[in-house]
């Protein structure tokens, strides 16, 4: 005799038929037994998970979950498994972690993969030096150069691909790949021994590792509304920071402690596998906010006409709505407009790629953007050459120069973290002030490198410029690209990155000729002067540019 449960809730709701209950112990006759095998048959793991976890208290959520994954998953094929596994994992963290709290999980679990996939990336700084020392390698230091050289030509090819293809993939699928992708061909690297294998290897490497940033930012932005959007991106950028002050000191231990050059690669493959395996099961394929900065009802991603913004000193929702007339308003030429510049702040229109780029590039503000990615970008190639510039130009010691590396990236960690939450407690002036300081700062402490000498004030001056560098670069550009460019927005950031990383190459092949002669540091750190002060100007104006998109906002 089937056993009927009815599940809590009102008191108009049917009672159900409990799939473990009729499976359980309970049914012992043939009929039961027939019945148990055509619910097998009937509904899939995923849909018998989610049945059975609505309304239910966790205890038993737990407790059915798995006998419900034995009873369903089994099957002869990796698509079966694969589901029931996806499903059992589900309905254990819905289980254990309340509606609101899941978002956060998954924002971190983004998180997590980045840091993995920046592993990637680090692990051959720290293998380096095993590598050309290494006998039965055929990589002599003074291929290193072209070795990294070829992996930039990969991040740049890498990056104008992304923006092409990422569009058109679900962001998670797309990180998950990307960390596939990245390891593997690491692994592969490490299995090599000549100069023809290393090069290609890092290439591919590198130009898959370059859709990386694109997915997850993405990614971490579907589980977010838009004005929070700047926190999240900061903790995105946080773990990069981390994973590259961390990441260096765990392989360095490794290392230091008789493991070799190429199990340090297997290793980091190793952490961005398990990863990729924990995007892939544990996340849902659906998320609650769309890329245009809407929350979605039906977990779709997509663009949507209508954008909501809070005025923060009246207290009230204001709703502006942009139609296909761009701009067009029924309250007077001053509200037209406001909705004209809002309009232009918004998710571009456009139903192709080739449309999408020319809006994108008859935009003032996205113009001011990628000029500004570019000067911070060049920027950050001071890292590169940090270590030779402060042995040579302050003649202290390999050690103390990775200590004021190290600094770098303690700096940009910290301040990506705080930065973006405080990112999103301003508005408007207060915003604009915000970022326009802390490029500012940057661009002193330029100033300030190429005057003194001793280690403590040069340490200070490094920790305070990365602080002043990350904030502009990591939260309000990828934030604005990722809500201009609504369904082509991988083809935005891939516009910004790939030209960021140009002026990067530009930097480095005159960096080249210029060390080959005297005062080669002096106009090193000149040119990133002028870089920084360009950063100063350009993003400025690009804040000036969101503060009057907001303002508008409010007033229509």
């Amino acid at each position: 005799m089937q056993q009927i449960a009815c599940l809590p809730g009102p008191s108009t709701r049917a009672p159900v038929i409990r799939a473990s209950a009729v499976c359980g112990r309970m049914a012992k006759t043939p009929a039961a037994q027939a019945h148990k095998c055509n619910l097998r048959k009937r509904h899939t793991p995923f849909m018998q998970a989610k049945r059975n976890t609505q309304s239910r208290s966790r205890q038993h959520v737990k407790t059915n979950a798995v006998f419900d994954y034995c009873s369903t998953a089994r099957g002869n094929s990796f698509t079966s498994s694969f589901r029931g596994t996806k499903a059992l994992i589900m309905q254990l963290v819905r289980s254990n972690v309340s509606p609101e709290s899941r978002p956060e999980v998954f924002k971190a679990l983004v998180c997590l993969a980045y840091l993995a996939e920046i592993n990637t990336w680090v692990v051959l700084s720290v293998a380096l030096p095993g590598m050309t020392s290494d006998p039965t390698v055929m990589l002599p230091a003074a291929s290193v150069g072209m070795l990294l050289a070829i992996g930039t030509a990969g991040l740049t090819i890498g990056k104008a691909a992304a923006g092409v293809v990422l569009d058109k993939v679900n962001p998670k699928w797309a990180l998950v790949g990307v960390l596939i992708g990245a390891a593997g061909f690491n692994s592969l690297m490490a299995a090599g021994n000549t100069l023809t294998w290393f090069n290609v290897t890092w290439f591919l490497s590198r130009a898959v590792y370059a859709s990386g940033w694109v997915a997850a930012s993405r990614l971490i932005c579907c589980w977010t509304p838009e004005e929070t959007r700047g926190a999240s991106l900061g903790s995105l950028a946080f773990a990069a920071r981390v994973g590259f002050t961390v990441g260096s000191s765990a392989l360095g231990g490794l290392l230091l402690v008789g493991v070799s050059w190429r199990l340090l690669f297997h290793i980091t493959t190793i952490f961005a596998f398990i990863m990729a395996a924990l995007l892939a099961v544990g996340m849902p394929d659906e998320f609650p906010y769309d890329l245009g900065g809407g929350g979605s009802d039906d977990y779709n991603l997509g663009t949507r006409p209508t954008q909501v913004s809070l005025d923060p000193g009246a207290g009230k929702v204001l709703t502006a709505e942009i139609g296909p007339d761009r701009g067009e308003s029924a309250e007077g030429p001053e509200a037209s407009e406001a909705a004209g510049s809002v309009a232009q702040g918004q998710a571009t229109q456009a139903k192709t790629m080739g449309a999408a780029l020319k809006d994108f590039l008859t935009t003032p503000q996205v113009l001011m953007a990628i000029v500004a990615r570019c000067c911070l970008h060049t920027m950050y190639e001071f890292t590169a050459f940090m270590n030779m510039w402060a042995v040579e130009s302050l003649g202290v010691s390999g050690g103390v120069a990775a200590q004021i590396s190290a600094a770098f990236s303690g700096g940009s960690a910290v301040a990506v973290l705080v930065g973006g939450m405080l990112f999103c407690r301003y508005t408007g002036a207060g915003r604009r002030n915000f970022i326009t300081a802390l490029a500012a700062l940057a661009a002193s402490c330029f100033f300030i490198l190429t005057r003194v000498t001793h280690p403590a004030a040069v340490v200070t001056a490094v920790i305070l410029l990365g602080a002043g560098w990350a904030v502009p670069y990591y939260v309000p550009l990828p934030a604005y690209n990722l809500r201009k460019g609504g369904s082509f927005s991988a083809v935005l950031e891939g516009l910004c990155e790939t030209c960021a990383y140009g002026s990067a190459m530009v930097f480095d092949i005159f960096m080249g000729q210029w060390l080959k002669g005297p005062n080669g540091y002096g106009k090193m750190m000149s040119t990133l002067l002028i870089c920084s002060v360009g950063a100063v100007v350009f993003i400025a104006i690009f804040m000036q540019q969101e503060k009057v998109y907001e303002d508008n906002l409010i007033r229509m």
